[in-house]
This record gives C-alpha cells, structure tokens and sequence, in this order.
C-alpha cells in the first residue's frame, strides 16, 4: 500500500517497477517505430522516473501515470513488458564487463536446440536397433525355412541314381545356410543381451523335458546299450536344449520388437515433433517478441501431449481409419501428431461424437414387441 504523507507519496517496491516498465516500453516503441504514441502520454511516462527519482510522487501522479501505462501497454499489445525481458537484453551503462546474462529467450532456444538434438539421436538410435533386431528375427525365419526345403530336396535328391552333382551342391548350400543361421542366431542372442541388460537367456531345459530324457537314458542303461546309443540319446539332448534356447531367443525379439514398434518409437517420434513445433513456434515468437514465461509453461506441456499423442495414436487408431492420413505409416503419423497435437483431438472429438450420435439413434429406435 502507498503510504499517504499530504500531497507526497512513498513509492512501493511494485510502483517503482511498473515506473521502470513503464521506461522499457517506451524505449521499445521509441526504437521499433511501428507504433505512435500520444505526446501527453510519452511526456507522463517520462517525467515519471524523474518525480520517483526526486521524490516528488504525489497521487494525481501515480492515477495520471497509471492510465498513461494502460493506453501504452495496449498500443504494444501483443507484445508485453515480460516479453521485452525476456528478449531483449537488459545493458547496464555503468558496468565495464563486456559480457552479458543470457536472457530467457536465449536460454529457452539453447534448452530446446539440444532437447531436439537429444530426441533426435535416441530416436536414430532406437530405430536402428529397432531394423538391425527385425531384419535378424526374419533372416532367422526365412534360413530355417530354407533349410528344411533344401534338406528334403537332398533327401529327394539321393533317392535319383547317377546324380552325385546335385547331391553335393545341395550339400554345400546347407552347409552354406547353417552358417549363415549360425551367424544370425549368434547376432541376434547379443542383440537380445542389449535388452537383458546383459544377463543371457537360461540354457536349461524344463523339468519335464530333462526327465524325459533322463528316463529314456536309464532304460538304455537297463539294456545294455552301446555307448553309441547313450552319445546319441546325449547328443539328441543338446540339440533339444539349443533348440529351445533359440525359440526363447526368437520369442524374446519378437516381444522387444512389438514393445518398440507399439510404444517407444512412437512416443519419440512424438516427442520429436513436439520439439520440432516449440522450435518453429519459439522462432515466431521471439521474432514478433510475443515470448514471455507463459510461452515456456505452453511449450512444456506441449512436449508432453506430443510424446503422449504420437504413443496414443497407435493404441487408438490405425490408418485406414483416418480418411487423409491412410497412406501415411504409423511412426510418420506419430510424428505427424506431436507436431500438431490439435490434429489428434480433433479425430478424438469426432469419434467421440459419431459414438455419441450412434448412442443416442439406437435409445430414440422404437423398440419391437416379440
């Protein structure tokens, strides 16, 4: 409250400000050009700072001054005390540093400048990893298949007399793709410790399968069979175990590719285009010298309606549903949705009121007596 002593006022802490921002907008003006102000009211802003300065504030001046600040900070609108401070540099005439504090603007575009590198990157990142899991689970698949076809042409092969060539081309393309499965089974096990954090997949057998096998090793002990039967069964055994441990290996890729598919790409691709927006958006505003605080808070909600929008747009929609947007992928509609969230409520809106007008056709249908 402002202290009353007869015709004199002492100034609050919030006065003086409104008097210095009162400075700084007519400053602006002064050097923008664009607007014009009314002589009366420059030359009360003015003299202001000199009736504080003085002490000479009376409150015909704080009433008369308001009012002159009002009609001022409408002839700039949009543009805002805030906005000025957080824009354009503040210089102290009396300091000898060459250096100056970064204003908010500029603190604002470093942050989001390394926030969209940062996106940027993992996103490459995860979706490299992404290709290099899937391509490896279906180079696994499409081997086995191979195999099994080139095995029963072998055997196909060796039931024809007088053909030795094709028998040991066919020989040597087995040979050449188990290799190759090999390799790819072996890629994919340590692509598969990237996501175990390091720890591999068990070797063991289940118990069911393990006593199995132990009852059929006790029958041929019982039988006195030879040793070549005992390696055998042993080597039978193994086999079963690298077999399944292969089938975790494929099931666990499978399951890392479906959770990378259906929520971590498309929540950075999200996240990327609501960077992408703020920056285009940030630009804009620090051009026409609208951004102030309010713009930051908007901006941070921002990031996280895209990142939620472009993960939303998998679970709820797919593209044959949305009439423009069927020709475009899944991870291009996620982006597509964090740029322009908007986007996504308005498709939300209308299936909410297509469900609505469906509900409501079916409560008005006259009801049929059997």
């Amino acid at each position: 409250m402002l202290i009353e002593d007869r015709s004199k006022l002492t100034l609050t802490p919030e006065m003086e400000k409104v008097i210095n921002d009162g400075q700084r907008l007519l400053t602006y003006i002064a050097r923008n050009g664009h607007v014009s102000i009314d002589e009366s009211v420059a030359q009360v802003i003015v003299k202001a700072k000199h009736k504080m300065q003085a002490g000479l504030w009376s409150a015909e001046d704080e009433t008369q001054f308001l009012m002159c600040y009002d009609q001022l900070a409408k002839s700039v609108h949009p543009v805002t005390v805030d906005s000025i401070h957080a824009i354009i540099p503040t210089i102290d005439p009396k300091s000898t540093k060459p250096q100056r504090k970064r204003t908010r603007a500029e603190q604002a575009v470093i942050w989001y400048r390394r926030g969209t590198m940062c996106a940027l990157i993992g996103l490459l990142m995860v979706q490299v990893c992404y290709l290099f899991g899937h391509a490896l689970n279906a180079n696994l698949l499409h081997l086995d298949e191979q195999k099994q076809q080139l095995k029963m042409e072998l055997s196909q092969a060796k039931q024809v007399a007088n053909r030795p060539d094709v028998v040991e081309r066919l020989a040597d393309k087995i040979a050449m793709t188990e290799q190759q499965f090999d390799a790819n089974y072996k890629l994919l096990a340590n692509w598969n410790r990237l996501w175990t954090l390091g720890v591999p997949l068990s070797h063991s057998i289940l118990p069911d399968d393990e006593d199995a096998f132990a009852t059929r090793a006790r029958a041929l002990q019982r039988q006195t069979a030879s040793s070549e039967a005992i390696e055998a069964l042993k080597l039978e055994q193994s086999r079963f175990a690298a077999r399944q441990l292969l089938f975790e290996h494929m099931l666990f890729a499978e399951s890392v590719l479906k959770v990378l598919q259906g929520y971590i790409l498309p929540l950075l691709y999200g996240l990327l285009g609501a960077f992408i927006f703020i920056l285009r958006d940030l630009l804009r505003e620090i051009k026409a010298l609208t951004y102030s605080f309010d713009s930051e808070i908007r901006f941070r909600l921002r990031l996280t309606l895209g990142a939620l929008g472009g993960m939303i747009i998998g679970w709820f929609l797919k593209p044959d549903e949305v009439n423009g947007l069927a020709s475009l992928s899944p991870m291009a509609l996620a982006f597509l949705m964090g740029y322009n969230v908007d986007i996504l409520f308005a498709i939300m809106d209308k299936l909410i009121d297509n469900v609505k007008r469906s509900l409501n056709r079916n409560d008005s249908s006259p009801t049929t007596k059997s």
